[in-house]
């Protein structure tokens, strides 16, 4: 291993001395740098944002504006640490608010809204944006029939395969990829070179068609849609847009720097010939859905920048010696310990998923007896359907717990839609606790019948009506899911109850009037078209074929004994139900495909080991509810993806199910595997616990890369002979 090489002419002295601490010899290297261009590369938990605020410090001490420096990062929390940051070494606070730190989307928004005179309308969640996706979606169904060969197109209607095209769309954006292709290619062509199936690619068309509009602001701009928009801008010469002036501009996390987001920098810094500044741990990208990847970073980033320096920060201030020499040999990269304490690693050997998930808790709750808050506890998982054994063991022991990045799997729509169908089958609809959880359960039911059903219609007051009330469970299923849909269902799924009942009361009168003016015959033809809209059927092969296939489930769960184990008939739904083959036609990602069909199967498990009957498990299943509930109430450990974890850090964490094929995962792109599990190991500050399994040749490339006995050995070392520092 070696270093990066540095400057190629010696550092000033500093003119700034900041309060609080002392800087290292490589963060004063950077504060005091004289390139035009410096490059960070830095280790997770090794002061990046310090030592950024230590280099705008210095530029003021050294005469520049204030307002002439931009700090850019990649969300308001962290324009926001960056800014206390300044206060915190030493800068006066009236001078550090005058120094502009934004993240990329807001700085974008203030240069559209100067250049577009108005602010577009904000949506701020997946769920705000939903209705828009059915929207385009419907527009391009009405074009692609009009086509004289109509492509085959799988389209999103439910809110998770709408969410999950909403990740794409945004990927597409942070990577530029033009809405309908460029102009020298077809739009096949455009999905092959960008590895997008071709009907995603044809609704994020529709759907930036629909945003854009006619006018010089955007319908609406969500998440990342300025960086976008000004990315686009900067490189229309039919819409040409000025940007401000800045001498100096300085980056925080650049490892989730992206095309679109790297677009509006290099017009900066042309623009001013300004001076920049950019600090990053580049074995952190794991955010392939912002366009953020190792390839773009290291192949274009700096690209055509003359004399790039770039300058190490390899010592952490969160972790002990023992883990910074695992992280090194993990990642074959320098990393050095400013920490005078041992963080203790352990690896724990388990025979199987069950045997992991009661260790965690195990461990849990000696952490805890041993007067260790769980609020400084964190279980970082790969995959969300990891978090069903854990969740479970967690119950037993009763230790509360809360969850970023992933949801309880009691509510992820494939167990709810299954607890509907264990509901319908028993005819016990009170098995499922509150009128919300009703309203999900029939909200994932329709979703994975493959219903036609608009937004409006998701949010209905009847369908609330239905969940308010478990006795009208059964209408809902006898005449809704179990009903053939007829011409008059498919054209009020896009209404609201409200608005299909104005249109009922719409034809009264129309028909009334014919009546008042003796038009009988064309009143009676009226009244015969709408007879005939409410009889004649109209559903898709693939409505029928879950319709009739719930109607078999059902009807085969009712004739099988009271007794049958829960397990044995909930495997026998989902064979007869198709879930994992309805799966794979829902979601774009067939990797998406394979997890739920993995949550299914941790469902069934967990029935398994309760070994009771289907009644019995209902009622286990509300009780479970309702005790974690009240457990959430107390001091809660953290479950939560790596995603979610990025940026945290915990005095313990703990890393289950670390096997070949689970992390890294089996199908995914292994620097980013590689990236994730860094990301997750590198969060603990006192304890890092690694579960693995009992078999050598199935434990994680990852554990054994780390070299963990030779880490604690040479850590303990340095700690004994003073050299930690």
């Amino acid at each position: 291993m070696t270093r990066t090489p540095t400057s190629p002419s010696p550092p000033s002295a500093p003119q700034f001395a900041p309060i609080g601490i002392v800087p290292t010899d490589e963060q004063r290297e950077i504060q005091t740098c004289r390139a035009r261009y410096v490059i960070a590369m830095a280790n997770a938990g090794a002061a990046k944002t310090t030592t950024l605020a230590l280099r705008i410090a210095e530029s003021i001490t050294r005469g520049v504006w204030p307002e002439s420096i931009l700090a850019l990062t990649f969300s308001e929390e962290a324009a926001r640490v960056l800014q206390a940051r300044l206060v915190d070494i030493g800068v006066d606070e009236r001078t550090a608010r005058r120094v502009k730190c934004l993240s990329f989307d807001a700085f974008a928004r203030q240069v559209l809204l100067q250049a577009e005179g108005a602010e577009a309308p904000w949506l701020d969640t997946p769920e705000a944006l939903a209705p828009q996706v059915r929207i385009a979606a419907a527009r391009l169904q009405t074009e692609n029939a009009a086509r004289r060969h109509p492509r085959e197109l799988w389209l999103p209607e439910h809110n998770e395969p709408i969410f999950e095209f909403l990740e794409l769309s945004r990927r597409l954006k942070a990577r530029l990829v033009p809405p309908g292709g460029d102009d020298d290619e077809s739009v096949e062509d455009c999905a092959e070179r960008f590895d997008v199936p071709l009907a995603a690619l044809l609704l994020h068309g529709a759907l930036e068609a629909l945003r854009s509009g006619l006018e010089d602001v955007p319908r609406w701009r969500a998440e990342f849609d300025a960086t976008y928009d000004l990315a686009r801008r900067l490189s229309d010469p039919d819409r040409p847009i000025d940007l401000p002036n800045y001498r100096i501009v300085v980056v925080d996390e650049l490892q989730d720097m992206n095309p679109a987001s790297y677009a509006v920098l290099e017009a900066l810094l042309m623009r001013g010939k300004a001076f920049f500044t950019g600090a990053g741990d580049f074995d952190q990208v794991i955010h392939r859905w912002a366009g953020a990847g190792t390839d773009f970073l290291h192949t274009s980033f700096g690209k055509g920048w003359p004399g790039v320096v770039r300058l190490p920060l390899t010592c952490s201030y969160r972790y002990g010696p023992p883990l910074a020499a695992a992280t090194a040999a993990l990642k074959n990269k320098v990393v050095d310990s400013g920490r005078e304490h041992e963080t203790v690693l352990r690896v724990q050997p388990c025979a199987d998923p069950r045997a992991v998930a009661a260790q965690v808790a195990a461990d849990l709750a000696a952490w805890k007896q041993h007067g260790g808050r769980p609020a400084a506890c964190a279980v970082i998982l790969r995959a969300p359907y990891q978090s069903i054994p854990i969740e479970n063991a967690l119950l037993e022991a009763g230790i509360g717990w809360r969850m970023e990045g992933l949801a309880s799997y009691l509510l992820r729509s494939e167990v709810l839609m299954l607890r509907g169908v264990i509901a319908f089958a028993l005819q016990d609809y009170e098995s499922i606790p509150g009128v919300d959880k009703r309203l999900q359960v029939l909200q994932a039911l329709l979703q994975w019948q493959q219903f036609e059903w608009g937004g409006e219609r998701l949010d209905d007051a009847a369908l609330k009506t239905a969940a308010a009330q478990p006795s009208l469970f059964e209408a809902f299923l006898e005449g809704t899911l179990l009903k053939p849909q007829t011409r008059a269902d498919k054209r009020a799924a896009g209404q609201s109850g409200e608005a299909q009942l104005q249109e009922e009361f719409r034809f009264l009168d129309k028909l009334k009037a014919l009546r008042q003016s003796g038009q009988h015959h064309e009143a009676n033809a009226l009244q015969h078209l709408r007879e005939a809209e409410a009889t004649s059927v109209d559903e898709s092969p693939a409505q029928r074929s879950a319709r009739e296939r719930l109607g078999r489930t059902l009807a085969s769960l009712r004739a099988a004994p009271s007794d049958t184990p829960a397990a044995a008939l909930l495997e026998q739904a989902v064979a007869l139900l198709d879930l994992k083959g309805v799966a794979r036609r829902l979601f774009l990602a067939p990797a998406t495909a394979a997890l739920v069909a993995r949550s299914i199967d941790g469902f069934i498990d967990v029935a398994r080991r309760q070994n009771l009957s289907l009644r019995d498990f209902a009622h286990w299943l509300r009780k479970a509810e309702s005790k974690a509930e009240r457990l959430r109430k107390s001091d809660t450990v953290l479950l939560c993806s790596v995603e979610a974890a990025k940026g945290q850090e915990f005095d313990v964490v703990l890393l289950p199910f670390l096997e070949e094929g689970v992390f890294p995962l089996a199908g995914s792109d292994a620097g980013e595997e590689s990236n994730r599990f860094y990301v997750a190991a590198t969060r603990a500050r006192d304890e890092l616990h690694l579960y693995v399994p009992e078999a050598a040749e199935r434990v994680s490339r990852y554990v054994k890369a780390m070299r963990i006995d030779k880490a604690v050995l040479r850590g303990r070392h340095q700690l004994a002979s003073g050299q930690w520092s």
